[in-house]
C-alpha cells in the first residue's frame, strides 16, 4: 500500500542535510522533540539517581524499569488510538503539560522532604504512559508536514534528535544535579517542557481529509491488522524486535568491561557511550545523502551488520577492537530505524498512523525489556561472549532468510521510484 503525503513541487528538492527544516511545521515538531527527549532523559536520569540515593538498593532502581516498562505494554495500543481519533495537537498539548506537572510535583516533594521511592516510581509510571501516547502523535505528525522527497530527511533530523538526548540529557542532569539540590533539579527539569509547549500553541498541521473510521473496540487493534497486512512493514518491525533482542548487549558490558576487558568504571563508561557515537554518526550519514533509494536493501545490511558485529564483539579482547565494534552496532541500528521509520511514514494511511506508530514503539521499547532476561538467562549458561555470539548467529540467520524469500522487501524503495 502507498499512501498520499504531502506533494512534491519544483521548490520541494531537498538542497541539503536541514533541507525539512524550511518547512515550519516540520520546525516546530524538531523543537518540541528537541526539548522533550532531552527533558525525558534528563529526568529518567534524576529519577534513578535519587532513588539509589533514597534507597541505596539496586533492586529499586530495577523496579524503576519495570514502572516505566508496564505502561509501554498496557496503555500501547490504546494510545495509538488516542492519536487517531482525536486532535493530535491537543494530544501533544496535554502530555507536554502532564510532563511538566509530573517534574513540578516531584521537585515541590523533594523540596518539602517527604519524598519516597514510591512517588518517583508512581511519577515514572505516569511519565511513561503519557509518553507512550506523545511520542506516536509526534511521530505521526512527520509525514504531513514534509513532502513525500523529505521524508527520510525528517526521519532523519528527527533521529538525531533522539539520539542527541541520550548525550544532553544524563549530562544536564548530571550538572543540575552537582550544581543544585536533587528538588530544584526537578524544577529545572519542569522548565525544558516550556519551549516545547510554545512550539505545540505555535503549531498547526494541515487538515486531515480523509474520512476516520468509527472508534470501537476493534478500532483499537487497527496497528495490529495494518501491521499483519504489510508485510514489508511486519519484517522490520519484527526483525528488529528479534535481532536487537537476541543482541541486547547493554546488560552484559559490565562482565566484558571487568572481566573481559579489564577495563574498570572508566572503560565501562567508554564502552556504553560507543555505541551512541555510531548511532550519531549514522543519522548524519543519512541526513548528507539526502533521501535514499534502496531503503529495504540498507535495512537489510545495517540489521546484518547489527548480527555481525555483536558476534565479533562478543570474541573481543581488545578494548579498541570493543570500542570500535559497539560504534559499528550503533551505527547500524539508526541506520535501519531511520530506513524503519520511513517505510512506515510511507506505507501507512493516515487515519491509522497514531495506532501503527504506537505498534511500532512497543515493539522497538519493548525488545530490551524482552532482551534484557533473554540474554541474561542464556549468559547464565553460555556464559556472556556465548550468549551474544548465540545471539548474533541466529540474527544473522533471520536476516539473510528475509533477504532471500522477501524481494518486495529487498527492492522497497526502488519499486516505489519505479511507480
Amino acid at each position: 500500500m502507498e499512501v498520499d503525503l504531502l506533494r512534491d513541487t519544483d521548490s520541494s528538492t531537498i538542497s541539503g542535510p536541514w533541507a525539512s527544516l524550511s518547512y515550519s511545521g516540520f520546525r516546530l515538531i524538531f523543537l518540541l522533540s528537541l526539548f522533550a527527549t532531552t527533558a525525558q532523559q534528563m529526568r529518567q536520569t534524576q529519577n534513578l539517581y535519587q532513588v539509589y540515593e533514597l534507597s541505596g538498593s539496586a533492586l529499586q532502581l530495577g523496579l524503576t524499569g519495570l514502572a516505566q516498562g508496564i505502561p509501554i505494554f498496557a496503555l500501547g495500543l490504546f494510545a495509538g488510538t488516542l492519536a487517531d481519533f482525536l486532535d493530535r495537537r491537543k494530544l501533544l498539548l496535554i502530555t507536554i503539560c502532564g510532563n511538566c506537572l509530573v517534574a513540578v510535583v516531584q521537585g515541590i516533594l523533594t523540596l518539602s522532604g517527604v519524598i519516597q521511592v514510591w512517588h518517583i516510581l508512581v511519577g515514572t509510571a505516569l511519565t511513561s504512559g503519557l509518553n507512550i501516547v506523545l511520542n506516536p502523535t509526534r511521530m505521526s505528525l512527520i509525514s504531513r508536514l514534509v513532502p513525500r522527497s523529505h521524508l527520510t530527511n525528517a526521519v532523519s533530523l528527527n533521529s538525531s534528535v533522539s539520539q542527541s538526548s541520550f548525550f544532553f540529557g544524563p549530562m544536564a542532569a548530571g550538572l543540575t544535579l552537582a550544581a543544585l539540590s536533587t528538588g530544584n533539579a526537578y524544577l529545572v527539569n519542569a522548565l525544558f517542557y516550556i519551549p516545547a509547549l510554545i512550539a505545540i500553541m505555535r503549531l498547526h498541521p494541515p487538515a486531515v481529509t480523509e474520512v476516520r473510521e468509527r472508534f470501537s473496540l476493534v478500532s483499537i487493534l487497527g496497528g495490529v491488522k495494518f501491521l499483519f497486512s504489510e508485510p514489508i512493514v511486519f519484517a522490520m518491525v519484527m526483525l528488529d524486535f528479534t535481532i536487537v533482542g537476541l543482541g541486547y548487549y547493554r546488560p552484559l558490558l559490565p562482565i566484558f568491561a571487568k572481566d573481559i576487558l579489564n577495563v574498570g568504571p572508566t572503560g565501562y563508561g567508554m564502552l556504553s557511550s560507543a555505541p551512541a557515537v555510531g548511532g550519531v554518526l549514522g543519522t548524519l550519514i543519512i541526513l548528507f545523502c539526502g533521501d535514499i533509494e534502496r531503503k529495504g536493501q540498507l535495512a537489510l545490511w545495517s540489521f546484518l551488520s547489527y548480527a555481525l558485529a555483536v558476534g565479533v564483539f562478543a570474541i573481543s579482547t581488545r578494548m579498541a577492537l570493543s570500542l570500535v565494534l559497539l560504534g559499528v552496532l550503533g551505527l547500524a541500528n539508526s541506520l535501519q530505524a531511520v530506513m524503519r521509520q520511513t517505510s512506515f511514514h510511507l506505507l501507512t494511511p493516515d487515519n491509522v498512523r497514531g495506532r501503527a506508530f504506537a505498534v511500532f514503539n512497543m515493539f522497538s521499547q519493548g525488545a530490551n525489556s524482552v532482551g534484557a532476561p533473554e540474554i541474561g538467562f542464556v549468559a547464565s549458561i553460555l556464559g556472556a561472549p556465548g550468549a551474544l555470539v548465540f545471539g548474533g548467529v541466529i540474527s544473522a540467520i533471520l536476516t539473510l532468510g528475509c533477504w532471500g524469500m522477501m524481494p518486495g522487501l529487498r527492492n522497497f524503495g526502488v519499486d516505489m521510484r519505479r511507480r
